[in-house]
C-alpha cells in the first residue's frame, strides 16, 4: 500500500516531499523573475542588473529576496491598475521602500515563524 496522493493523516512519501519542495522553489523563482522583468522594463536594464538591484535591497534591509520581490510585484501591479500611465518616479519609490511594507512578515521569518501567517 502506498501513500501516493493520499491525505488522511499519513506521512507524505519521500517523492511527494521532493515534489512539494521543487514546486515551492519554482514558485519563489517565478516571483523573483516577475519582479526582475518589471524592473528591467522600468529602468531599461538587463536581467543581471535587475537581479542585482533586488539583491542589494534585500541585503541592505535584511529582508528575504523573495518577500521583497513579491511586494514589488504586488505594488507595481497595483500601480498599473490605479493610474492611466505608469509614473517611473512612483515605481522607483515603491521599489526602494518595498521592505517597509513587509517588515512584519520579514521579522517573523527571521524568528523562524511561518510565512503563511
Amino acid at each position: 500500500m502506498t501513500n501516493s496522493g493520499s491525505t488522511g493523516g499519513t506521512r507524505p512519501t519521500e517523492q511527494e516531499q521532493i515534489t512539494e519542495r521543487v514546486n515551492f522553489i519554482t514558485e519563489q523563482r517565478s516571483v523573483i523573475d516577475q519582479a526582475k522583468g518589471m524592473i528591467m522594463f522600468l529602468y531599461g536594464i538587463r536581467s543581471d542588473d535587475a537581479f542585482e538591484m533586488l539583491r542589494q535591497q534585500s541585503q541592505q534591509h535584511n529582508v528575504k529576496l523573495v518577500l521583497l520581490a513579491g511586494q514589488i510585484v504586488e505594488d507595481l501591479v497595483g500601480l498599473s491598475r490605479s493610474s492611466t500611465s505608469l509614473d517611473r518616479l512612483d515605481a522607483h519609490g515603491l521599489l526602494v521602500t518595498a521592505h517597509e511594507r513587509i517588515a512584519g512578515v520579514a521579522a517573523r521569518q527571521l524568528d523562524g515563524a511561518s510565512s503563511a501567517e
